[in-house]
């Protein structure tokens, strides 16, 4: 089959760009077609089976197309006009070459654990040469913890893009991220974050389920000193303040090392 020339971006075509394409290509015919049955983008055309399915219905709308696109034969069969036909299966043999191209753009060398990607593939997306550069960057400052959580939440968030939306999972980190964006912004902040960054943060009804767990309950005059200690041992903490908001009374509370009490400031007068 004929090879047909495509822009390098071509995966990418949608709406007017795409239809002036399939001008440009196939012919107005064609073009009509596609506007016809809605297929609107380069995605969208891969993705289905047959284009020319429509001739199978018995519409009125679709009467005067099918009259542009082929022949009623006298046995009631319907013929596609064999220029139409060639022109619609070369565009579309393109389009699947450019898109294999793209969906193998890696090489593995048998005999080592390298990986090649192709530079094409990283001029196509640009998020994973950033990501390269970013993870090079963290594995040559293996001190430098300033992006321990953000690499973190990255690889979440890409594993769970490679899920359907009901197997999302979080780690344990992102999890207590999630919570306390919940308690310090409010639901209507976590909503706007949560549908803005699709997979990061796991829904509301999720983080409320954590907060209404019998640990995370707080009663008046109810002591919890085996949870209180056991959060000590798993933050290595052996010692906290609390208080309820005194600040107009006492400004400041100073710890002493060397006696290990507290103390108050000065009082305002």
């Amino acid at each position: 089959m004929t090879h047909m020339l495509l822009p390098d971006d071509v995966l990418s075509y949608h709406d007017d760009v795409f239809y002036d394409l399939v001008r440009d290509k196939c012919g107005i015919v064609v073009e009509e077609m596609f506007q016809l049955q809605n297929i609107r983008s380069v995605q969208s055309l891969l993705r289905i089976n047959d284009v020319f399915d429509f001739i199978n219905y018995d519409s009125v709308e679709l009467t005067a197309l099918k009259r542009k696109v082929g022949f009623e034969l006298s046995n009631g069969k319907f013929q596609i006009k064999a220029g139409i036909r060639f022109d619609v299966d070369t565009f579309i043999e393109a389009l699947r070459n450019v898109n294999d191209k793209l969906l193998q753009p890696m090489s593995t060398d048998h005999q080592s654990d390298d990986l090649t990607i192709s530079q094409e593939f990283l001029v196509k997306h640009p998020l994973l040469k950033a990501l390269v550069e970013v993870y090079l960057t963290k594995d040559n400052n293996d001190n430098d913890n300033s992006l321990s959580f953000l690499t973190v939440l990255i690889d979440n968030i890409i594993q769970n893009l490679a899920r359907p939306k009901n197997a999302y999972s979080y780690n344990e980190q992102v999890q207590k991220f999630a919570m306390s964006l919940y308690i310090l912004a409010g639901r209507n902040v976590y909503e706007f974050v949560r549908m803005n960054i699709p997979g990061a943060i796991p829904a509301v009804s999720i983080i409320q389920s954590s907060l209404d767990s019998a640990e995370s309950q707080i009663m008046a005059s109810e002591f919890r000193f085996d949870t209180l200690k056991r959060k000590f041992s798993l933050n290595d903490k052996t010692i906290a303040f609390c208080a309820e908001d005194c600040t107009p009374i006492i400004p400041t509370i100073t710890y002493n090392a060397t006696s290990n009490t507290f103390s108050p400031g000065q009082k305002f007068k």
